[in-house]
């Protein structure tokens, strides 16, 4: 072979790169002589494809989707305002913000194209043209049909066609954000009197207006816009309006740092430590909004969630904008002409071909014979191919992307030069020589890498090959050390019985030694030196990988079996599987059966205990009921008889404390069949209406207790799976249970709401004793929140909630705040 000689080879190599660059170098002449041609037109503005065309159509599309949306929705087909004259105020200042309309209150829309539009909202129309909706639909049009942008239209050179919605809310604010070329982002439109009212400028460039009698939110912090906005220092008021345990601190707030409002020296008398605090946040709650009720001179609470909002749609607005004929006719002109250049610089490069062919038929010659030593007569690696083989890789990387990156950006290269060489073309000497060099990287590159393969030297010259050598010859010192320290006996004996017992390993083992053998026989006589047969190899290894790929999926299909008894047995089915002993899975199997009897032995177990456990307290319950019966009836059969006014007083108590074990008693009977789940019959109910029944049937109760109940209820239904009369137990508990602990004046709220899955429903309430317990510890059975139990109650409501709960398939938690205490029952709800 003529290329068996070195520097034959570097010949090759040089002529190869030199007929690519050829070839490289004439593409890009014959590129950049006919985009001269269609440079003339790209510098215009008034074609398509320009970007003042492009801003023209998207800024009429936003000055149209504004009327619509904000003035047609708003009027009727006489151009009369059909709101309030509040918001008619607002909609025609809004207007004029936009520059959409003159002082007269005439819509004043920017059209330097002339540009046909038709635009309307439901039946409102507006257009200057004659032609209907449909008469507009081209491929040069935007359509934008019940509030959605239909395709992309042809002719446009970018298109940014910004977000744009709008949303109401529950105290006479309509927000409209629309991204896009109008002179404002976002505008805002009031259903109210807004005169004289405090207001502040959003992010978006909207004046927000805010009352501070908790009917308007107020600006969450005191800065909008690198403005600062005025207000009068109010947080030690704030703080006061909140309840601290450490009584023993004062807090310096952050409008106190360079001084406090009573003297240091006074505070510290008292015996109480200044502890500065950063954020207001940390001392008061963030959930709720503090206004100064200028009547009353107090200061009071509204919660955030009282102010909605309500996204609403673009559905019932529709625009249609179309250019002239005479763009679309010119566009049409400039595309053909434009396709007849790129046919003709096809044409001319059709004789490069076989230049570059001949080239890359070099290149592979190169790399077959790259590295053969004449004088050695084999093949050796020369001093490039002794770097690391990393490098030669990251070359070839580069260099596709210099490639990549040279043909996306030829324009841009052509343009820039061409301004200062007229005569020359400089931009496709550069980009000619910029491919041909990272075309004779890639080459090199691929040589050295093509020559270590042979030599098979690749891992050995990388520098990921030298590290891992490193590391497992000091492993095989490391091991070797251990091994001369212990006994490892034993430990062979393992791994020879396992090996006998484990036929999946086995037979891997086994399978894995036949590939390694049968590639081995096949180097020795494929690849002989000087004349390997590379294309035998190959195909003997591809057919040796599809007999290893086919035995391994067979022995995998027998191991499938033993993942599918693991995940019976996670969905609670312990039967035995029964496979044959030559199966490389039948070990395994049967140590899963033995798991499987072992586990539901114990399950057994558990389950025979569970239920004596509750036979026993309902035997019990059942037993200590007749006497107590009795008790009872003897009690009122002795409150009947003529008696001194002590003995009157004693029986009293007697019978208060007999009711108060009759109920312990029934409580513990409940308890015992919520735990064994046995008597659950759950059914779809509506967890709205059990709600307000159960709220509705305490109201005597809670009339009598003096406390005052608020509900929020944020969903219409809420459809759950669960048993109605343990339901209503569960919330008849938590309320009494806020009834009874808590402090005296405050309110308890009780709360549901859904989200994508679940209802929620909350009991809050302030208790009235310090709250040294945890979740867990006041769910447990006998456990009360009053330690010196001089309420009534058994410390069975929470742990017969959270049983009844689970029993209906839901989750129960409890969330101590300081002295807020919070019962969540969540529930799933029915997938309709």
């Amino acid at each position: 072979m003529i290329l068996k000689k070195r520097l034959t080879r570097i010949i090759a190599f040089i002529i190869s790169c030199a007929l690519v660059g050829i070839c490289a170098f004439q593409c890009v002449f014959i590129v950049n002589e006919n985009m001269k041609q269609v440079d003339s037109r790209s510098n215009r503005d008034d074609v398509m494809e320009s970007h003042d065309y492009t801003h023209d159509i998207n800024h009429l599309f936003d000055q149209l989707w504004a009327v619509s949306s904000i003035y047609l929705r708003n009027t009727d087909k006489n151009s009369r305002y059909t709101c309030s004259k509040e918001y008619e105020k607002s909609i025609k200042q809004a207007m004029q913000e936009l520059e959409l309309m003159d002082i007269s209150g005439k819509l004043t829309i920017e059209n330097p194209r002339d540009f046909e539009y038709y635009a309307s909202c439901g039946d409102r129309v507006l257009t200057n043209t004659t032609k209907s909706a449909e008469e507009l639909k081209s491929d040069y049009s935007i359509e934008y049909i019940k509030g959605q942008t239909n395709f992309f239209p042809k002719g446009m050179n970018w298109y940014n066609q910004g977000e744009k919605r709008w949303y109401t809310t529950n105290y006479g604010l309509t927000y409209y954000l629309m991204y896009g070329s109008l002179p404002k982002q976002a505008v805002a439109l009031y259903d109210l009197d807004t005169t004289d009212l405090e207001s502040y400028t959003d992010d978006f460039g909207a004046v927000l207006y805010y009352k501070t009698d908790g009917t308007m939110p107020v600006p969450e912090n005191n800065y909008r816009n690198n403005e600062e906005l005025e207000f009068e220092p109010a947080n030690r008021e704030a703080f006061e309006q909140f309840e601290h345990d450490e009584e023993n601190v004062y807090y310096a707030l952050p409008d106190e740092r360079n001084g406090f409002e009573p003297n240091e020296r006074d505070i510290w008398s008292e015996g109480k430590n200044v502890e500065s605090v950063g954020d207001m946040s940390e001392v008061t709650d963030t959930d709720m909004y503090m206004f100064f009720d200028e009547n009353s001179r107090n200061w009071i609470k509204v919660s955030k969630d009282k102010f909605q909002k309500y996204d609403e749609k673009n559905s019932d607005i529709t625009i249609y904008i179309k250019p002239s004929e005479a763009l679309i006719s010119e566009y049409e002109q400039y595309q053909t002409m434009r396709g007849n250049i790129e046919q003709d610089s096809v044409h001319k490069a059709m004789p490069l071909i076989p230049v570059g062919i001949a080239g890359a038929i070099i290149a592979l010659l190169l790399l077959i014979a790259c590295g053969y030593d004449a004088e050695k007569k084999k093949f050796v690696l020369s001093m490039p191919d002794r770097i690391f083989a990393e490098l030669p890789v990251v070359f070839i990387a580069g260099a596709a992307a210099g490639v990549f990156a040279l043909l996306y950006g030829m324009d841009e290269i052509r343009t820039v030069l061409a301004e200062y060489y007229t005569n020359v073309d400089m931009g496709g000497i550069i980009t000619g020589s910029a491919l041909t060099a990272c075309y004779a990287i890639a080459l090199g590159s691929l040589i050295t890498l093509s020559t270590r393969l042979k030599c098979g030297s690749v891992f050995k010259t990388s520098l990921t090959g030298r590290i891992l050598v490193f590391v497992w010859k000091y492993l095989k010192k490391l091991f070797s050390f251990i091994r001369k320290k212990l006994d490892l006996r034993s430990i062979r004996h393992i791994e020879k019985n396992s090996l006998k017992k484990d036929i999946f390993l086995r037979r891997f083992l086994i399978r894995t030694a036949i590939a390694v053998g049968a590639e081995f026989v096949m180097a020795v006589f494929a690849l002989p030196y000087p004349y390997p047969n590379i294309e035998g190899f190959v195909f003997g290894s591809i057919i040796v990988l599809v007999v290893y790929i086919y035995f391994s999926f067979r022995d995998h299909a027998e191991i499938a079996g033993v993942a599918k008894q693991i995940a019976d047995m996670n969905g609670g089915d312990y039967s035995p599987r029964t496979v044959p002993e030559k199966s490389p899975a039948y070990g395994m199997t049967n140590n899963l059966n033995n798991i499987s009897d072992g586990i539901k032995t114990a399950v057994d177990k558990q389950v025979q205990s569970e239920r004596m456990k509750i036979e026993l307290v309902t035997n019990v319950s059942h037993d200590l009921k007749t006497p107590l019966t009795s008790i009872i009836s003897y009690i009122d059969l002795l409150s009947a008889e003529e008696m001194s006014p002590a003995a009157r007083d004693y029986v009293t108590i007697i019978s208060q404390k007999s009711d108060r074990l009759k109920a312990m008693v029934s409580d513990l009977f409940d308890l015992a069949k919520a735990t064994s789940h046995t008597d659950v019959s759950n059914e779809e109910i509506d967890a709205v209406i059990l709600t307000q029944q159960v709220i509705g049937d305490m109201a005597d109760k809670i009339a009598q207790s003096g406390m005052e109940v608020r509900t929020d209820i944020k969903a219409q239904t809420a459809p759950i799976m669960a048993e109605g009369r343990k339901l209503y137990r569960v919330l008849q508990n938590l309320i009494d249970n806020a009834l009874k602990y808590s402090l005296a004046g405050t309110r308890i709220y009780v709360n549901l709401g859904n989200d994508e899955k679940f209802t929620r429903i909350s009991v809050k309430n302030i208790s009235a004793e310090e709250m040294d317990f945890t979740p867990e510890e006041i769910t447990e059975r006998f456990t009360r929140g009053d330690k010196s139990r001089t309420t009534e109650g058994n410390g069975l409501g929470l742990s017969i909630a959270k049983s009844f709960t689970e029993a209906c398939g839901g989750k129960f938690e409890v969330v101590i705040d300081g002295d807020m205490f919070t019962a969540n029952v969540i529930l799933p709800l029915i997938e309709k």
